[in-house]
């Protein structure tokens, strides 16, 4: 089976009530293809979903199936491997180091990114990552 590196913001913008028809289709990729991950996506999806609950975006019950939905998303975790790299990956192109892993991991594993990030997208394809 295919896989594709998934950035955490897809993924949750693809819960959305709000989500674009072009981030709906994105989230077609998982009919023939598996996610693999940085081992910050689960902390960056929990980060965003428990900051939505403090600021009231969403109640309880809403969390906690947000939660359980994106996480029935199948997934591998890959390790992005030395901080230093990503580090300077992150500095070398102005990306947070959050950014800067996603990036990483395609590297490594030669996998495309799936983003919706436009920054980001645009330094994968700078380093020669296809994005989808």
């Amino acid at each position: 089976m295919k896989t594709f590196v998934l950035d955490a913001s897809l993924a949750l913008e693809w819960f959305a009530e709000s989500a674009s028809t072009e981030v709906l289709a994105k989230r077609s990729l998982l009919e023939d293809h598996v996610a693999v991950v940085p081992t910050l996506w689960r902390f960056e999806v929990m980060n965003a979903v428990s900051t939505w609950r403090r600021r009231g975006d969403i109640s309880h019950a809403d969390c906690a199936v947000l939660l359980h939905d994106i996480m029935q998303i199948p997934f591998g975790t890959v390790d992005e491997g030395d901080p230093e790299l990503v580090v300077s990956l992150a500095s070398a192109h102005g990306l947070s180091a959050y950014d800067a892993t996603y990036l990483r991991v395609a590297m490594i594993t030669g996998d495309p990114l799936a983003t919706s990030d436009a920054a980001l997208e645009r330094v994968a394809n700078e380093v020669g990552v296809t994005c989808l």
